[in-house]
């Protein structure tokens, strides 16, 4: 569904400084896009956003790794470690340093 089937996008205000040297770097970059530098900045932002998000919500393991993790579940003989069972405490609280968790 496009933003147009949706309905008009409810637009949000972020006002902050930051110093000459860093806004004629962003405004040379923009320039060099053909954006205009607000355009620009928010397509960055959002980018990085989006990049932050999606390296917090996956976990990539190298083919070792995965390996090690797939004969760990299997493993009928293993129990959790005590570092496990107490993040699972806290998962279950819902609290960790810096995230809250949510359940739909």
């Amino acid at each position: 569904m496009s933003q147009a089937e949706k309905g008009p996008a409810q637009k949000a205000r972020m006002n902050f400084r930051l110093d000459a040297e860093v806004k004629a770097k962003v405004a040379r970059a923009a320039a060099i896009t053909g954006q205009q530098l607000t355009d620009f900045a928010v397509s960055a932002l959002n980018a990085r956003a989006e990049e932050i998000i999606e390296r917090h919500s996956s976990v990539v393991l190298n083919g070792k790794d995965y390996e090690f993790f797939l004969r760990t579940l299997a493993d009928d003989n293993s129990h959790p470690s005590k570092k496990s069972l107490a993040a699972a405490r806290r998962y279950k609280k819902g609290k960790r340093k810096g995230v809250r968790y949510t359940w739909s």
